[in-house]
């Protein structure tokens, strides 16, 4: 894979590669985050290579463009089904709300204000959406019906739905008295419309509504989770926190039930009333009652899918440092498993991620089913954790991002739902008082969005390729594997093209008109049809195309660019497909 060399600038280059290339930061990172606060404003994440962070807003800046001034403490964000429009939370205790930031124009919508007396209402009767105390809130999500909720994180948190979050005018809030009163964060809804969410307390559990009417919140069925052996055991203690002595010890996990609360019209079914909110939290109450599992403050919530098909609940215990997954098995029953803790094996290392993983507090899932893991803690890590068989419990965790700004966390990772290469997160309560939120370009070397992919491992580890995984580092004398493959077929048995670009690290090539190629085409090697020069098969077969070459020693400072293709007017250019750019970086 050596050749010429195609002007004396790539030798002028090559100094600055290799001084970057000596703090380099191959994913999986061992590390946390030192201090960034002195980049606070351009680069507050440490992030592995081909990962790329950009400004999306900040709270001085939207300052000027209207923004509430006691909107701070920025959380739980959402898009908009187009990713034109961003929903912010304010988890402010006094004067916090939510607004809308307009990613087209830099506009500001303020949506809900709290008053700022310190004072919220408790009688649905008395409520008054203009002139009322929101205190902490956390969670902001987008409805299958294009609606927006969003809720409070304490005593008698209440939730509550704006009906037109795309208004140019006022906004229609509506306080959903469905929904019992519990310390709110997560909220995501399954495939068939119904609401999850948590109760954030060390004993908190784990709530189902399922509305009368599909598309409306303002009659249900509210459901508790309870792990059938938790609750046969007369020994435990559902009221107190998950690890007190009668709990401590008792079985929270296995085969589960969704105990109804209430009846399908939303009638309690408790002694207690779930329906008390501000003074008290009734829904915990009557959770209590009815045995609803307790775990160590569940937080966020989110959804993915099983090897057989079952959607899986994603919910962090914060306190445990752990997260759960949540099998729906059916309407009623559920099995709940670890998915992972400080006994996972920690991708970097093949060790145990012991005290790594600590406060982990918000969840996103990607395209792949990757879960990401965001910590509540200084420094701030970002874990993506990896079910490989689609069994509910990860088989490795690798650090992906890490926020080292001073005061802060980082908060509300979501990915944009037009771009599964996309993910924005907060910077929370940093110590200058200037939330902001930031983007994440997962995907540095773009192919042409066909069914082909091209995945690569050093030395006999997993063939990989996605987020995170498009830059690997390599010394002399690695083995080097790939593999070119088509997922859905779609490309099997058409003419493969494969290329390889030599070029100074930092400094890849482009090809004008042709934003799905990194290769330098002239000089580069270009494999064609199988000829007689070729190491390939003329075409690509089902099972995919795999080779290997050693990496050659006194390549340090450089990569390869690798990229493969099939040609077939079923591409969606009409010509070929190309798989995204693969850069294996030589490192000393």
């Amino acid at each position: 894979m050596i050749r010429s060399l195609r002007s004396l600038a790539l030798a002028s280059l090559l100094g600055l590669a290799l001084a970057s290339t000596a703090s380099a930061q191959f994913f999986p990172m061992t590390s946390s985050a030192g201090s960034t606060t002195a980049v606070e404003g351009s680069a507050p994440f440490k992030a592995p290579f081909g990962i790329a962070q950009t400004k999306v807003a900040d709270r001085n800046g939207l300052a000027a463009a209207g923004l509430a001034p006691s909107f701070g403490t920025w959380d739980m964000v959402a898009f908009s089904a187009d990713s034109r429009f961003i929903f912010i939370p304010s988890e402010e205790t006094t004067g916090g709300g939510l607004f809308r930031y307009d990613t087209l124009t830099g506009a500001v919508a303020n949506i809900a204000i709290g008053n700022g007396s310190g004072s919220r209402e408790a009688d649905p009767a008395m409520w008054n959406p203009s002139n009322d105390e929101f205190s902490r809130v956390d969670p902001a999500t987008l409805t299958p019906w294009n609606t927006v909720i969003f809720a409070e994180e304490t005593t008698g948190g209440r939730l509550f739905e704006v009906l037109n979050p795309f208004s140019t005018g006022s906004f229609n809030v509506v306080w959903r008295t469905s929904i019992p009163g519990v310390g709110h964060e997560g909220l995501r809804f399954d495939q068939n419309g119904n609401l999850y969410f948590i109760d954030e307390d060390n004993s908190g559990s784990i709530y189902k509504f399922v509305p009368a009417v599909p598309g409306d919140l303002s009659v249900g069925q509210v459901f508790v989770l309870s792990v059938n052996a938790y609750a046969s055991d007369p020994g435990v203690n559902a009221a107190a926190t998950w690890n007190n002595a009668a709990n401590a010890s008792a079985a929270r996990t296995g085969a589960a039930t969704w105990v109804p609360m209430t009846d399908a019209m939303g009638n309690k079914l408790t002694s207690a009333d779930p329906f008390v909110w501000v003074s008290s939290t009734g829904g915990r109450s009557a959770a209590d009652e009815l045995k609803g599992t307790p775990y160590g403050r569940p937080e966020d919530v989110d959804f993915g899918r099983l090897a057989n098909g079952h959607q899986v609940l994603y919910f962090t215990a914060t306190s445990e440092h752990a997260v759960y997954s949540v099998e729906l098995v059916s309407g009623s029953q559920a099995v709940v498993r670890v998915f992972a803790d400080r006994n996972s094996i920690n991708e970097a290392t093949g060790a145990a991620l012991g005290s790594h993983l600590t406060s982990p507090d918000n969840l996103a899932v990607d395209a792949w089913g990757n879960v990401y893991i965001v910590e509540d803690n200084n420094p701030g890590d970002i874990f993506q954790a990896r079910d490989l068989d689609q069994d509910g419990v990860a088989e490795t965790v690798a650090l992906f991002l890490s926020n080292g700004v001073g005061g802060s966390e980082p908060s509300g990772l979501i990915f944009d739902p037009n771009d599964p290469y996309r993910a924005i997160c907060c910077v929370q309560h940093p110590s200058s008082g200037n939330d902001a939120l930031w983007s994440f370009d997962l995907r540095p070397y773009d192919g042409t969005n066909d069914s082909l992919d091209l995945l690569t491992t050093i030395n006999g580890g997993e063939l990989t390729t996605g987020p995170a995984r498009y830059v690997k580092g390599a010394r002399a004398f690695d083995q080097m594997i790939i593999h070119l493959n088509s997922p859905t077929g779609k490309f099997n048995f058409g003419p493969v093209i494969f290329f390889y670009d030599l070029f100074v690290t930092g400094f890849p090539a482009s090809v004008p008109g042709s934003p799905f190629l990194h290769v330098d085409i002239p000089s580069t090697v270009v494999v064609l049809d199988g000829g007689a020069a070729s190491l390939f098969a003329p075409v690509l077969a089902p099972q995919g195309m795999y080779f290997g070459a050693i990496t050659p020693p006194g390549l340090a400072g450089f990569s390869v660019m690798l990229q493969g293709g099939v040609y077939s007017s079923q591409a969606n250019n009409g010509i070929a497909a190309v798989t995204d750019g693969q850069e294996i970086r030589f490192i000393l």
